[in-house]
């Protein structure tokens, strides 16, 4: 029983990690859930949660596929942290565009979830990480046409 008026310390978080691939780092469901502000309806389904992580870093590697980001070492520190937020943010949003249709039943409550937790905000976040992340990038480089 909660008696401290908020849902989330209910919550039995069971950390599943979905693997890198040694260039790509680990990323955990517990960590997608206390940072990304999971619904409770979904932080308690591990399935899931893997399953939109999975896509979300399947998609993400896909558009770095042509882009060497270090020489075949595992990504910097920094480079992981915009990686991870790439993957996080992608897989957020896919979470809230699952959610669309249980959510906005009424123009209040479609307005109110679209000021503060849309899908948009969180695929434009996945993209600002990954133009970070490939800033980063030593063997990036610009030529004028």
């Amino acid at each position: 029983m909660n008696l401290s008026g908020m849902p989330k310390a209910d919550l039995q978080i069971d950390d599943q990690v979905v693997p890198g691939d040694g260039y790509y780092p680990d990323l955990s469901t517990a960590y997608f859930i206390e940072h990304y502000a999971v619904a409770g309806e979904y932080a308690n389904k591990s399935e899931l949660l893997v399953e939109k992580l999975k896509l979300a870093q399947a998609e993400v590697n896909q558009e770095l596929m042509q882009i060497v980001l270090t020489n075949a070492e595992a990504l910097h520190p920094q480079q992981a942290l915009f990686y991870k937020n790439a993957v996080y943010s992608k897989a957020k949003a896919n979470l809230l565009v699952s959610k669309l249709g249980s959510t906005h039943r009424d123009n209040a409550t479609a307005q109110s979830q679209a000021a503060i937790d849309n899908y948009e905000y969180w695929q434009s976040e996945s993209v600002n990480a990954l133009r970070l992340l490939q800033a980063l990038s030593p063997n990036l480089s610009v030529e004028l046409l």
